[in-house]
């Protein structure tokens, strides 16, 4: 079987794709027919484009598939047919995870939790927040994702700042602090700390890079919060990588818990 590019380069194939990416719904075999002749694309050719998944067969006759779309949007890029701003937009509703901005309005903690756990890719988990205060199964949760991580990566880290320890009045908080401390993470303090941020940055095996800040500490309470998660935006999360680092310099290793 040849190669996708090889089979969306020939003759034809781009029209073909293009004309029925603009349809947007089931072609019965008679139009494919037709189109295939306007367009002089062979039996072959066409076979070619479904064997690669471009197409898919429905009892009604056949549609482009996601994969077809994305090639199509692609292709249109690559001939200057349409703007690359544009056909970004396109694919993003095509595929939801190349979306760069996502709003979070509830269970921020669980859902960066549950985030690493679903996904343990990375090498490098940034927290920063002034209070922290876990339960047990987000514990757990954490110290899965760093086993299943540490099996990829000898060099992880999982870098935490919060306030000095003497802020904190709650027993269950500084137990937290302690169990992520024997898991590993490395912990700091700062004073003036407010900013919440948490990071995810994946390794040289790849992985979803992405970074979550809002209004929640890291403490899962069923407050009213809100937070915006950044991903495929590698240049703002160069800088929160960036802006972690300079709070980290600026603070003080937290010794004992």
């Amino acid at each position: 079987m040849p190669l996708m590019s090889e089979t969306v380069g020939r003759r034809g194939a781009y029209s073909l794709l293009n004309k029925i990416y603009a349809k947007s719904d089931i072609v019965n075999p008679i139009e494919i027919l037709s189109l295939m002749e306007e367009i002089g694309v062979s039996d072959e050719l066409f076979s070619e484009l479904a064997k690669s998944g471009l197409f898919i067969e429905s009892p009604d006759g056949f549609y482009i598939s996601s994969l077809g779309k994305k090639v199509t949007l692609l292709l249109r890029a690559i001939n200057d047919e349409e703007e690359i701003s544009e056909v970004f937009q396109q694919l993003t509703y095509i595929y939801p995870s190349l979306r760069p901005y996502e709003l979070i309005t509830e269970n921020i903690t669980d859902y960066f939790i549950d985030s690493l756990y679903t996904r343990p890719d990375f090498i490098r988990v940034y927290i920063c927040s002034p209070w922290i205060r876990l339960d047990e199964n987000h514990i757990e949760k954490i110290k899965n994702a760093i086993f299943t991580a540490s099996k990829r990566y000898t060099n992880l880290q999982v870098l935490i700042i919060t306030l000095p320890l003497e802020r904190y009045r709650d027993k269950k908080a500084t137990e937290t602090l302690k169990a992520l401390k024997q898991i590993g993470a490395e912990i700091v303090s700062n004073s003036r700390l407010h900013a919440k941020l948490y990071i995810s940055e994946p390794g040289p095996a790849g992985g979803n890079h992405y970074a979550i800040f809002g209004s929640e500490n890291l403490t899962g309470r069923k407050n009213i919060e809100l937070a915006i998660k950044i991903q495929n935006d590698n240049e703002i999360l160069r800088k929160l990588n960036l802006y972690f680092h300079e709070i980290w310099q600026e603070s003080q290793i937290l010794m004992e818990v």
